[in-house]
Order: C-alpha cells, then structure tokens, then sequence
C-alpha cells in the first residue's frame, strides 16, 4: 500500500475505527487486535478505542501467529468455555458494519458448525466465525499451513452461508483498493 493502511481515513474515521466501530454490539466481549511491536502510530491511535491491543515482542510472520497469539491472550485472560467463539476479521476490512456482522452473528447462533465462513457468490469472506474448540487446531497447523487448513487438510468442513453482502470480500492491498473504497463506500458511518 505504501502507507499505513489502518489509518488511512474513510470518511470521518479511520480503516481500524470503522471496524472496530462494526464490531460494538453486545454479541462481541472483547475486541483483540494484534500489531508489531513498534506500531506507536497503531498504538497511540487506538488508545481511545475499546480494544486490547497486543504487540508481542517478537513480531509475528503471518496471520496464523497473530491469530494464535491472540488466541493465548483470550484462553489466559478469559477462560472461554467450550460454548464460546471467536470472530477472525483481518483489520483492513473496512466496510463491514454493525448491521451485517450482526445478520452473520445471527446464522452463526442458529448453527452446530464449527466454523462458518460467509460467501458473496461463491467467494468466502470475512468475518469467520469458529467454536472455541477449533482454537485448539490452530495451534496444531504445520509451520508451512495458514488458517484455511484448518477446513483443507482437516476434518473440520466450515458451514459457507451465501449472503448479500459484498463488503464480506473487501479489503485493502492495493491503492486502487483504497480509491475503489473510497469512491463506493465513504458516506457510510
């Protein structure tokens, strides 16, 4: 992207404060976001947000350490019981909102899946819903695999709920990504 893309601004909020503002509903406890170790700009941009932010001291490589590491600080801080769950939304997911997380959050409570992963025409999406036991299963993943093998090489199939929602896809990577966005979704709030 060339710039930090979490605080690039949409509107009149930033990438990070449109999904963490997505994310307050009384279904979501505790909002967990990973970051390096020298992300001050993160770091002091977040203060005034409702999220623990945790930046280890060694930086993770991949999405599959920060999730694991966001994983231990729940288990440790929290005690989930084998009825809870967790959401995996990577941070650059900008326009998901309150209303369509909550439509998603909905589905999930009436599933026995372990995982579920929403689809915009048969592409999978974000926010990723999971049982707290599959937080196990994480941390048996080989070196070389990502979260999607939890659903490739194990036994875990993940329920895929087709929605209506586009924004389940969208992320930011590219500048162009950031003017699509921009162009198509900056009057939301």
């Amino acid at each position: 992207m060339g710039t930090h893309k979490l605080l690039l601004s949409l509107g009149k909020e930033t990438v990070i404060q449109k999904l963490v503002h997505a994310l307050t509903a009384s279904f979501v406890t505790k909002i967990i976001i990973v970051a390096r170790q020298d992300d001050l700009l993160l770091k002091k941009h977040l203060s005034g947000l409702n999220v623990q932010l945790i930046q280890p001291e060694e930086d993770p490589p991949d999405m599959k350490a920060s999730v694991q590491i966001a994983l231990k600080s729940i288990n440790t801080n929290y005690a989930p019981s084998e009825v809870d769950g967790w959401m995996l939304i990577p941070a650059d997911h900008p326009v998901l909102n309150g209303p369509l997380i909550a439509s998603l959050y909905d589905v999930w409570k009436k599933s026995n899946a372990s995982i579920m992963i929403p689809t915009f025409e048969g592409q999978k999406g974000h926010p990723a819903f999971f049982r707290w036991p599959v937080s196990k299963e994480v941390f048996e993943l080989r070196e070389d695999q990502g979260i999607n093998a939890l659903w490739n090489h194990h036994s875990l199939q993940p329920e895929l709920v087709e929605c209506n929602y586009p924004e389940i896809l969208i992320d930011l990577d590219t500048p162009e990504d950031y003017e699509h966005v921009l162009q198509q979704y900056s009057d939301e709030r």
